[in-house]
């Protein structure tokens, strides 16, 4: 482990400008396998001195002992292990649950503290199997059998015992035995074998920039929000995931807006989950799972690419705050985040403004192909989208982050590139889509998040009920985050784009009134996608007279308004209208037509 590590300023100020060769994220990812050491020997620590721990494995020096042996023989391949993403996962979930400051979801999960910590003895099995050396270890059972992090899964079902051994000889014969189940570990670890499931790879093919990470559906670790059972995936989706991902993969390699060799490097792996999603692809990173991107397969591969770059940011971006800080103090404020429904401290704001830095560049490298290789009506849209977006963030985090020299030196390099990106042109049809989403996701979030003062807001309702004009100052605000909906929108922004047969026969289906269930896209928004201002604004008041607190139909009524009074005022502050006009509802719920209320407000001098 080396006891210091640098970030030189020739790779810092590559990774300002959203970029980052193979040569920066190697000096990040050596801090991220120290990182990973320090909090190994802490974990040994705190386990050795817990009352619930060892339980009935051999105490956690053992598991500690066979590692140091491991790491002697093959220090490169215990090196590689450490930096598993699974491995650093545990590390934070599990040290907090000895530190006792574990949150409820760590340990409500029915997993006793000593199977949990006793994931050590099966990382110490792993490296010494890598390196080949004689060695004998109890570890767990768990799901029904051994997972051996960075090598695969031992099926133990219906073995009937909570620990198992696993035995290897110098000569070469391996096993693991529970009870009188005995498996044999097969010479290549990478080849499935009776009772033996290996972890699969992806293969990104590319003469320069090849990538391989993992494709994890065994590890319990693999889903860093939750621990999970192994969920292996059936031979036809895995070759789903392989042939999508070659496809994403030619794409980022093949563009230079982002180092496709810094993406390789962090990409360590992959792991398929099914969270369900109304708008875009689900897909998340964790500073404690260096390399891991936790995936819902992307309908095309372009979307597949994007977000493979997303979170690749965020993994260096990570990696880089634990070595180098770049804000000090007010980090749990919130603030308005462009691509979040929720408000987001500045940390988050910095990430956010971050990956979408990257994802930008990529869409601009789709524009720049050739019309029959990617320079599609949606790679424009995303592309004036995500740089808008992203210049907001900029914005506030200038206004309100109190950064340190570096901090400031970061964002002036996050400035320098998008300034390269913001005067490019862009096609009238995407832009002014990109244009009203930016527009309708500020409307919502203040909808959502900002309160007026009540006192002020009841003074408004009575002017109202008396018939008088509106009072002439504005009602003070708080942020206050709360729930929030999901609009449709986006979606079928996209939809129209990418397939406008497709969306002309989902938008005919609606007029025929063919929808089946409350996860259709509404009409309104179909009409408002569509360019059909007239029809999406009468569906709009509809749904508000049905139910007043729709909140992405106040905002399309903000959006499909005739310019006027009452289109300045739910633009200007849709959070007053709607404040005034729950006030306002008797209680049946019925409350003034939201239109007229909104002129009536617009014409406060």
């Amino acid at each position: 482990m080396n006891p210091h590590h640098r970030v030189s300023l020739t790779g810092f100020d590559e990774l300002a400008r959203g970029g980052g060769g193979a040569a920066v994220v190697a000096e990040l990812t050596a801090g991220q396998r120290s990182r990973h050491m320090l909090l190994l020997r802490a974990l040994i620590d705190h386990a050795s001195a817990h009352p619930e721990v060892p339980g009935p494995l051999p105490a956690p020096h053992e598991a500690w002992e066979l590692l140091v042996r491991a790491e002697r023989r093959n220090p490169q391949s215990v090196a590689r292990l450490l930096l598993h993403p699974q491995v650093g996962a545990w590390l934070g979930r599990c040290l907090r649950r000895l530190r006792g400051v574990a949150e409820e979801a760590e340990t409500g999960d029915g997993v006793s503290l000593w199977l949990e910590s006793g994931y050590l003895h099966t990382v110490a099995a792993s490296a010494a199997l890598l390196a080949g050396i004689g060695f004998r270890i109890a570890v767990g059972v768990r799901d029904g059998g051994v997972a051996l992090p960075a090598l695969g899964f031992v099926d133990l079902t219906g073995c009937g015992t909570t620990v198992a051994e696993i035995r290897a000889e110098d000569a070469g014969g391996r096993a693991v035995r529970a009870g009188s189940r005995v498996v044999p570990l097969p010479s290549d670890l990478t080849r499935d074998a009776p009772g033996w499931h290996p972890l699969r790879r992806l293969r990104g093919e590319h003469p320069d920039h090849p990538c391989s990470p993992y494709l994890d559906d065994l590890d319990p670790y693999r889903d860093f929000l939750r621990p999970s059972a192994p969920e292996r995936l059936g031979e036809a989706e895995a070759r789903r995931w392989q042939e999508d991902f070659r496809a994403a993969w030619r794409l980022v390699a093949g563009q230079r807006e982002v180092d496709p060799a810094g993406v390789a490097g962090c990409l360590l792996s992959v792991v398929p989950v099914r969270y369900p999603t109304r708008t875009e692809p689900f897909s998340a990173t964790s500073p404690e799972a260096y390399g891991c991107v936790l995936l819902n397969l992307p309908p095309d591969p372009t979307t597949f690419a994007a977000s493979l770059i997303h979170e690749a940011q965020h993994i260096k971006l990570s990696a880089l705050l634990d070595l180098v800080p770049l804000i000090r103090g007010g980090t749990e404020e919130i603030h308005y985040a462009p691509w979040r429904a929720d408000p987001r401290p500045l940390r988050g704001l910095l990430h956010g403004v971050y990956a979408f830095l990257g994802v930008t560049g990529f869409w601009q490298a789709r524009r720049q192909a050739g019309p029959d290789d990617g320079a599609t009506p949606t790679a424009h849209f995303e592309f004036a989208l995500r740089r808008v977006q992203t210049a907001h963030g900029l914005r506030t985090l200038r206004a309100h982050a109190e950064l340190t020299p570096l901090g400031d030196r970061f964002l002036r390099g996050i400035e320098a590139r998008l300034a390269t990106w913001l005067p490019e042109p862009v096609p009238e049809g995407p832009l002014r889509a990109a244009e009203d989403l930016d527009l309708d996701h500020r409307l919502l979030h203040r909808l959502h998040h900002l309160r007026p003062d009540p006192d002020r807001t009841a003074r408004w309702a009575r002017a109202w009920r008396q018939g008088g004009s509106p009072p002439g100052v504005l009602p003070a605000t708080v942020l206050s985050a709360s729930r929030t909906a999901v609009a449709a929108r986006p979606a079928l922004v996209r939809l129209r784009l990418r397939d406008p047969e497709g969306f002309a026969l989902l938008r005919e289906k609606a007029r025929e009134h063919a929808f089946d269930g409350a996860g259709d896209p509404p009409k309104a928004d179909l009409d408002w996608a569509a360019g059909d201002s007239g029809a999406a604004l009468d569906g709009y008041r509809d749904r508000l007279a049905a139910h007043p607190d729709d909140l992405p139909a106040w905002s399309g009524l903000a959006l499909t308004l005739p310019a006027g009074r009452a289109k300045e005022a739910l633009l200007a502050s849709p959070e007053l209208v709607l404040a005034v006009h729950r006030a306002l509802r008797d209680p049946a719920g019925a409350g003034p037509d939201p239109v007229a209320l909104a002129h009536w407000i617009g014409t406060r001098r």
